[in-house]
């Protein structure tokens, strides 16, 4: 993986900064949702593209079949982080109703299980936020909701390293770009641009991490096929 050139994938569109706009636009109106769904389908055909070997990112065209990917890798996203969500709200909700209880004891057990509550969501979200990643570039590779949940594929790449060192570093490059939100004055308007770039950066990064993985995961297939019966 060659880092600089993921990092600097974004520009080798030619219109590549009005794109980069129309991202961050976006990523700005996020709350509406609808402008999410369509910034989540461009991410989508963006791993569709990269997987395909293509060299830069694609344009905001068809922004109908754009916000019906976004939706359906939404949806996905929900899907996998049921898990880490319903461990919030049990343990969480459970340590509220402790404290509300009143006395030392309560409070106290309460803030012990809301301190495990939190570790452990956050955990299990960065666990299960993983398979999901995978899950929505699988459905991006095959077009099909079902391949989000084609488990065999999805296991064969979430165990490979090619594929965990791509998602790792994508982790650092979105926590980079949130760095740029503690710039006084300017930095809430430019993170919404940075952020978009930055997933356009990590789209890329998913798509080849997940094409080495299937790859090895074939090699090492082969290699066991043709090993003779002893």
């Amino acid at each position: 993986m060659d880092f600089n050139e993921a990092v600097t994938y974004p520009m080798e569109r030619e219109n590549w900064i009005k794109t980069v706009l129309i991202g961050g636009v976006l990523s700005f109106f996020a709350f509406l949702l609808l402008p999410l769904f369509v910034m989540y389908g461009y991410v989508v055909r963006t791993v569709d593209d990269s997987l395909a070997g293509s060299s830069e990112p694609p344009a905001f065209e068809d922004w109908g079949g754009l916000l019906v990917d976004g939706l359906q890798a939404w949806i996905i996203g929900i899907i996998y982080l049921i898990i880490p969500v319903i461990v919030a709200f049990v343990p969480i909700g459970g340590s509220i109703a402790a404290m509300a209880t009143g006395g030392r004891a309560g409070a106290a057990a309460g803030i012990g299980g809301m301190m495990v509550g939190l570790v452990l969501t956050f955990i299990l979200s960065l666990a299960f936020g993983y398979l999901a990643v995978a899950a929505i570039v699988n459905f991006a590779r095959e077009g099909q909701f079902g391949a989000a949940f084609d488990f065999d594929v999805i296991k064969s790449v979430v165990f490979d390293r090619e594929y965990a060192v791509a998602w790792l570093v994508s982790v650092g490059v979105f926590f980079v770009a949130g760095l740029v939100n503690v710039i006084p004055f300017i930095g809430w308007i430019l993170t919404p641009f940075v952020g978009f770039y930055a997933a356009i950066v990590a789209a890329n990064l998913w798509a080849g991490g997940f094409n080495r993985a299937l790859e090895s995961s074939s090699g090492a297939d082969r290699t066991r096929d043709e090993k003779p019966a002893v």
